[in-house]
């Protein structure tokens, strides 16, 4: 078995790593300067964690440069999250406990990777220390400004980078997308105030880089693309009498006195709501009558079952929206960045490909489906590490066509073979799971510790989760993964 798996990696490091050319010198990688999010941070499987940001796209790519002095804020093992581990196919998970420490706290000056989970452009403009308010209502804050009295703007600023990138900026989408609530000029910014947090980045950092903007600027993707969206179909089986699509309940655009009526045709089922649908929540009684919430509309906005958050359905207008205000947030990137002198990157193209078409390497193929695809990890929001080592190489792609620049190609072999560049954690396989198992799975992972510490993430406050949905006796717990050791699933 050892020799089988030798002779695969040998097989894969041929088909899959190019020679480490050094890079041309119309780029200078010397000082290379991030700021971003959370999936520009290296966050992954809700936490973030060392194992994550070894592996984050800016980590991958400043290796390829032949970068070595590129610095993170790196939380130490289990992380901060918790992290989830997965114990099973059944599936059942583990927590990691939650302490994850501060591993490079004494870095004399400001640190390369400044992309912090939950950060939107309004938090890189201005804050300086964690506050009550957004946009800087985030703790992780002051892991990453140490208590410096600058903004991330400000220290990025100061590194005088000789090639800086902005990384993705979509929390003004994700947000509003996660809560289920999608409402312009409410809980959607405008295309305008997205713009002034962008245009002061871009025109700061061109000032610091000498008035001529060196990098790349990522655009945002299709956030009700990604398989936190799209895992859960809103169809829950098919009418034996007529063939036609039975759809989950909701409490909007019902008749007058119905409160759960079927949603329509493009409704969006945020994956957390596995949970509540595990219930009987959404599904009406006339298919699974032992249910104890049959017949009770799935929440349309975020709502609170007891103390834990929940998002809502996103109705085709809520989610036409998202996507128009995306294409509007895109646009002001690139003008403003290509204004600037910065390459703009084209992130949702990429993202819509993979979606579209996958990855093949050495004969193994790799999408965004949830669980099964090996693009995203298991919160269905932010890449696994196989997935930041694709956009790393993408992006090692885009500069070498628009610097003229050699930088070697990602070797994705010790991805594929062992789920992460340090090979610490065995992958599985096995076929697309069927509806009934993801929302099986989401009800298990997406516990109310997972689900408080996303809200938290995204710096959404309680009070802005919605009404309570359901009180007294007729409320019902959220489902709880039983804790289990780690076992290897590789066996």
């Amino acid at each position: 078995m050892k020799t089988m798996k030798n002779t695969l990696l040998a097989a894969l490091a041929v088909a899959l790593a190019v020679s480490a050319s050094p890079a041309a010198a119309q780029a200078d990688f010397t000082k290379f300067v991030v700021v971003g999010a959370s999936v520009d941070s290296g966050f992954i499987d809700s936490c973030w964690v060392k194992h994550g940001q070894t592996d984050s796209w800016p980590a991958i790519f400043a290796r390829q440069t032949g970068n070595t002095g590129f610095q993170q804020p790196i939380v130490g093992e289990p992380g901060l999250g918790p992290c989830q581990i997965l114990t099973s196919l059944a599936p059942t998970f583990s927590y990691a406990p939650n302490t994850g420490k501060p591993e490079n706290l004494t870095l004399a000056r400001p640190y390369d990777n400044l992309a912090i989970p939950g950060y939107l452009g309004a938090s890189v403009v201005n804050c300086k220390t964690a506050t009550a308010d957004v946009p800087c209502k985030n703790a992780l804050i002051d892991l990453v400004l140490r208590g410096s009295g600058a903004t991330v703007l400000q220290q990025a600023a100061s590194l005088k980078p000789t090639f800086f990138a902005i990384g993705v900026l979509g929390n003004e989408l994700l947000g509003p997308a996660t809560q289920g609530t999608a409402i312009d000029g409410v809980t959607l910014m405008s295309k305008e105030a997205y713009a002034a947090s962008y245009k002061t980045i871009v025109d700061t950092m061109k000032a610091a880089q000498g008035g001529t903007g060196k990098g790349i600027a990522a655009t945002v993707p299709d956030v009700t693309t990604l398989p936190y969206f799209t895992a859960v179909s809103p169809i829950i089986g098919l009418n034996p009498s007529t063939g036609a699509p039975i759809y989950v309940l909701g409490p909007t655009g019902c008749p007058t006195g119905v409160p759960a009526c079927p949603v329509p045709a493009g409704t969006v089922v945020p994956l957390p709501l596995g949970s509540l649908m595990k219930l009987g929540y959404g599904i009406p009684c006339a298919v699974a009558p032992t249910l104890p919430k049959c017949n009770t509309p799935l929440p349309d906005n975020a709502t609170l079952i007891g103390t834990t958050g929940v998002p809502g359905l996103l109705y085709p207008g809520e989610v036409s929206l998202l996507k128009t205000r995306g294409t509007e947030y895109n646009a002001q990137i690139k003008t403003l960045a290509e204004g600037a002198g910065y390459k703009v990157f084209d992130t949702a193209a990429l993202l819509a490909d993979i979606a579209a078409h996958g990855r093949e390497y050495a004969g193994m193929t790799l999408t965004s489906a949830y669980l099964s695809g090996g693009v995203f990890s298991y919160d269905g929001v932010h890449p696994s590490a196989t997935g930041y080592a694709i956009v790393a190489d993408a992006l090692v792609q885009f500069v070498n066509a628009n610097y003229g620049s050699s930088i070697p190609r990602v070797n994705m072999a010790p991805y594929l073979l062992t789920g992460n560049s340090s090979g610490g954690f065995p992958t599985s396989s096995y076929g697309p799971p069927t509806q009934e198992q993801i929302i099986e799975f989401a009800a298990a992972y997406f516990t109310p510790e997972v689900l408080e510490n996303f809200w938290q993430t995204l710096g959404v406050p309680t009070e802005d989760r919605g009404l309570v949905l359901g009180n007294g006796d007729d409320e019902l717990p959220m489902p709880v993964a039983p804790r289990r050791a780690k076992i290897d699933l590789t066996d």
